[in-house]
């Protein structure tokens, strides 16, 4: 039940953060009607750089087409997939296929076996002849929903592996349960500027409009203030989401 309020409580501190509370809205501004801006605009662009990671099988019944392996959208649930992070290696070293290929590569199990020195740099100098033929595996997607295996040369591989999974990277819930409380503050952030951006344009033309009744003046000098904040929020994302705190971002750390 928590979980299903989350979108509420966001509405709400937007809310008291653009201190729209006393205006009486036209109902297709109220507080309701942001949940489209929060679905189409801010989870759209947080999710291009913090996106959420979902663990996808690829089996022998996956249909194929010209090589590419058709992601079930069904299974997917309509969800945007934005790409591919990798192939989940802790699963797919344990696979039977990986196993075959790295049978008498005994530098793996050295530590439960009792070797030599000589027997361990035998074993070494194994590994590094056998990576010298080693093209690797590559993931290589193609929207909306394709996926081929491919080597460093660019030979298809679909034909040697038929079960194992990847990580897609996909849009975040709508429910808003996919973003870590640790994000949430940026998040947040995003949203108030893309809900006051919307208000800002559909309320801008009525500013100090004369009616028979009154002089309409809204003060929306506060609503464009937020609104503009969108960049600054924006630019942060950019300079941060490249880190260690963003786990599903593909990097590598040297020393």
């Amino acid at each position: 039940m928590a979980f299903s309020n989350n979108m509420t409580k966001l509405l709400n501190k937007i809310e008291r953060r653009l201190g729209t509370r006393p205006l009486n809205l036209p109902k297709h501004l109220q507080k309701d009607e942001w949940v489209t801006v929060i679905e189409e605009e801010t989870i759209v662009t947080y999710s291009r750089y913090y996106p959420f990671q979902l663990k996808y099988n690829i089996t022998p019944d996956t249909p194929i087409k010209d090589g590419w392996y058709l992601l079930d959208e069904d299974v997917l649930d309509g969800v945007t997939i934005i790409g591919v992070k990798d192939i989940s290696w802790e699963d797919f070293a344990t696979s039977s296929v990986t196993q075959q290929q790295n049978a008498g590569y005994g530098v793996y199990d050295m530590f439960t076996n009792q070797y030599g020195l000589s027997d361990i740099m035998m074993y070494q100098v194994h590994a590094d002849l056998m990576s010298l033929y080693n093209n690797g595996i590559y993931p290589n997607f193609e929207p909306p929903n394709m996926l081929k295996l491919e080597n460093a040369v660019g030979s298809n591989l679909q034909g040697s592996y038929k079960n194992f999974n990847i990580y897609l990277l996909i849009e975040h819930s709508k429910s808003l349960t996919t973003i870590t409380p640790t994000q949430m503050e940026t998040f947040e952030n995003l949203a108030v500027c893309d809900v006051a951006s919307f208000l800002y344009e559909e309320l801008k033309l009525f500013e100090g409009v004369e009616t028979v009744y009154a002089n309409i003046d809204l003060k929306l000098n506060d609503l464009q203030d937020k609104a503009n904040k969108r960049e600054d929020v924006i630019n942060y994302i950019k300079e941060s989401y490249v880190s260690a705190s963003n786990k599903n971002q593909p990097m590598i750390m040297t020393i």
